[in-house]
């Protein structure tokens, strides 16, 4: 070998361990939720590689969670140019679209890819997110969770995969089939917090309450010594009123009568805006007794909303995120003399029961909104006589005076699972308040109270233990 030849490997060499360190970088920088600081690394490294379709798609991956579909889109189509079969670019390609609001070229592009592999399940759930007819959404989220069924059956696969998979059955609708998965698999999971957390959700799903409020005590006390999670993103009652009023008139335009409901009509009826420490924002739906008000379909017709996997038309609960902020939308439906919502129509779910009303309009700061006729009454009834006195730690799916025929177990599992999640933030004063509402008794471990608790079970973070069930607290 002469020095020419030696030189020249030495520079491809250099070359080569340039572009993929500027891979690596852009790898760790997306890791880490900083795509914005991927995008100049993985651009080097797409000169140094041109035509390399690992560098082409991570910069397409780059561009599209920065928030540059167009970007996005032109590199997954450049992925698609270098390897047609490329699924990845094909999937990538149909997130691009339907960012920049082309929903049937996305469905067209997330369609391809399950023609191409039956066990596509991004894409399957993909088709489910964005497509209007309810029978292909349907199709579409079975065979999400049939694919991840048989990729958890075959091969090694990550652990996290089985995560996914349970919350897939559990979209499908098939609680049971989750809750045997879970118990089958459960050495699979990544630990044993998350197996409990799943068949917690699995035995709620399937109307076992008694048992998804145990499985949630196992899984807070699984979760025992780790670290404090980040607080979550502060609440904004100026970008919850944003919210409000673009989801107000994509009601209107519906035709569907709404209204400040349960904590959203508490903040605005005392400070003319949203509870500052709220976590989303509350809107009625009134159905008359012959009204037949799809609120799937709206949902899932609107370009700028997207409806819940494990969501179905005749739901009377949904839960949306909207410009960045969650908004739960509860129907209230006449029944006998009352009006009736609530969270799910499994008996002992959460529901609550309220004296008829009709709908006035108010202006709060300047602004007109639709309310209950008799607010006053409607909020003592959804918070009893002291609603106007702020209580951070109050839970109307705990503690409400309306709560109507609902299972003891059903607000244990509601105490804990809020209360756990205020001392994984930090906040044991919050949890400790949520403890206090449950029917069923759970103790929160205090230093110094080890002689006191089984054993293992004197760590604060995970302090729970039933200690019986108050007989009178059914309704």
């Amino acid at each position: 070998m002469n020095a020419h030849t030696a030189e020249s490997d030495a520079e491809r060499q250099a070359q080569a361990a340039t572009w993929q360190a500027c891979l690596q970088a852009g790898h760790r920088c997306l890791a880490a939720g900083r795509p914005d600081d991927a995008i100049p690394h993985l651009r080097l490294a797409n000169c140094l590689q041109p035509g390399h379709v690992p560098i082409v798609l991570t910069l397409a991956i780059a561009w599209l969670r920065a928030g540059h579909a167009d970007k996005a889109l032109a590199c997954f189509d450049e992925g698609l140019c270098l390897d047609p079969a490329e699924l990845q670019a094909q999937h990538g390609r149909g997130l691009a679209l339907d960012a920049l609001d082309e929903r049937e070229e996305a469905l067209a592009a997330f369609r391809a890819v399950t023609s191409a592999s039956r066990d596509a399940w991004p894409s399957w759930q993909s088709i489910a997110d964005i497509t209007s007819e309810e029978a292909e959404r349907i199709h579409a989220i079975d065979q999400a969770a049939d694919a991840l069924v048989r990729l958890c059956t075959g091969g090694q696969p990550a652990a996290r995969l089985f995560t996914t998979c349970a919350a897939a059955l559990l979209d499908a609708h098939r609680g049971q089939a989750a809750a045997a998965f879970i118990a089958d698999n459960a050495s699979r999971f990544p630990d044993a917090a998350t197996v409990h957390d799943c068949l917690a959700r699995a035995r709620y799903e399937t109307g076992d309450f008694r048992e998804a409020f145990r499985h949630k005590q196992g899984a807070v006390s699984q979760r025992r010594g780790q670290e404090p999670e980040r607080p979550p993103a502060r609440f904004s009652p100026d970008a919850a009123v944003g919210a409000l009023r673009g989801i107000g008139e994509i009601l209107d335009a519906a035709g569907i009568p709404f209204f400040l409901a349960a904590g959203t009509l508490l903040g605005f009826y005392r400070s003319g805006q949203p509870l500052p420490y709220d976590r989303d924002v509350d809107i009625g739906i009134l159905a008359g007794p012959d009204q037949l008000i799809d609120m799937a379909r709206t949902i899932r017709n609107h370009s700028s909303l997207m409806l819940a996997r494990r969501a179905r038309p005749a739901d009377r609960y949904f839960a949306l995120t909207f410009k960045g902020i969650g908004v739960d939308i509860f129907l209230y439906e006449p029944s006998g003399d009352a009006l009736h919502c609530g969270l799910g129509r499994l008996a002992g779910d959460v529901a609550w029961r309220f004296t008829p009303f009709r709908l006035k309009t108010a202006s709060f700061n300047g602004a007109t909104w639709p309310i209950p006729d008799n607010p006053e009454r409607y909020l003592a009834e959804t918070y009893g006589p002291g609603w106007q006195k702020p209580d951070r730690g109050f839970a109307s799916v705990i503690s409400s005076p309306a709560l109507y025929q609902v299972d003891p177990y059903t607000r244990a599992y509601y105490a804990i699972s809020r209360a756990d999640k205020a001392l994984r933030q930090g906040d044991s004063v919050k949890a400790e308040a949520l403890l206090r509402q449950s029917p069923v008794r759970v103790a929160l471990a205090r230093p110094g109270d080890e002689g006191r608790l089984p054993a293992g079970q004197a760590d604060i973070t995970a302090p729970w233990r039933e200690e019986h069930l108050d007989p009178g607290s059914r309704n």
